[in-house]
């Protein structure tokens, strides 16, 4: 895998679970949440992963319509110069098929899947769901926990379950309670030059988040960042908001000869090889 220059920049403002008394300024209604992708474009991302909530309780939602709502309050506040990968995360809530009627009922520009959620389903229907995800124009990028799951998106690559030759994989760092996850020792060369796929991305918990974000950037990795797993700076003081943690990295990346990624090279990068 060639390293990478160019670094996207992703923001992950909210998460399916935090509420207010976690963070008073965790994002949650569509308004906030556009505010965020402007405060945030600011200061150098150029992608989001996006969670919606139920209006009512600000439980989590695969709602199309509660997605639409957020999308567009996105999308005005920005102009086109944020790209929007929505989540399918079931939280235990969800089904596999209700994951993927959500998908093709709001046919997004992107959508991230964790493999662990899905292979459940029958590898014939998974085939045909990523098949269609292709014909209607939706990035996917495959969550990866740990080693089994990598195995996992490697065999279903070899045997053709997953259409095409490499997809965008989101590499997720220390996940609590989580057997064998991956952690920040993973993230040397030899490891990275054995994976498939067209790019690839991290996310990390708590403190670590910005340690886990510097070895990715340096090994010509992508970065996903913000409140859904981490709302600390390096110093240790609380982030004001998310927009603080994206110009943290982002001033990193400038201060060792990397740039952040534009709209154009994002969805780029966030192409499957398919």
């Amino acid at each position: 895998m060639n390293r990478s220059k160019t670094v996207i920049l992703a923001v992950a403002p909210n998460g399916a679970r935090k509420t207010k008394e976690n963070h008073p300024n965790i994002p949650l209604t569509s308004t906030e949440i556009a505010q965020t992708a402007q405060d945030c474009l600011s200061a150098g991302a150029r992608m989001m992963h996006l969670h919606v909530r139920n209006p009512e309780d600000n439980s989590h939602s695969l709602s199309v319509e509660n997605y639409q709502s957020a999308i567009s309050a996105i999308q005005q506040k920005c102009q086109q110069e944020l790209f929007i990968q929505v989540t399918s995360e079931a939280v235990g809530i969800y089904s596999p098929e209700e994951q993927f009627e959500m998908i093709h009922g709001l046919k997004p520009a992107a959508v991230s899947i964790g493999l662990r959620e899905i292979k459940s389903l029958a590898e014939d229907l998974i085939h045909e769901h990523f098949m269609r995800m292709k014909t209607e124009n939706v990035k996917p990028q495959i969550i990866l926990y740990n080693q089994d799951d990598l195995d996992k998106y490697h065999d279903w690559l070899i045997r053709h379950v997953l259409p095409g030759n490499a997809y965008p994989i989101l590499l997720v760092i220390g996940r609590p309670k989580t057997e064998g996850a991956f952690e920040n020792s993973y993230l040397v060369e030899d490891n990275i030059q054995k994976i498939k796929a067209s790019s690839w991305m991290i996310c990390a918990f708590g403190k670590n988040e910005f340690s886990a974000a510097k070895l990715a950037a340096n090994l010509g990795g992508h970065i996903r960042i913000g409140f859904e797993n981490n709302s600390t700076l390096e110093d240790g003081n609380e982030a004001e908001d998310n927009a603080a943690l994206i110009k943290q990295i982002n001033e990193y990346i400038s201060n060792n000869h990397m740039q952040s990624a534009s709209i154009a090279e994002t969805k780029a990068l966030m192409t499957p090889d398919w």
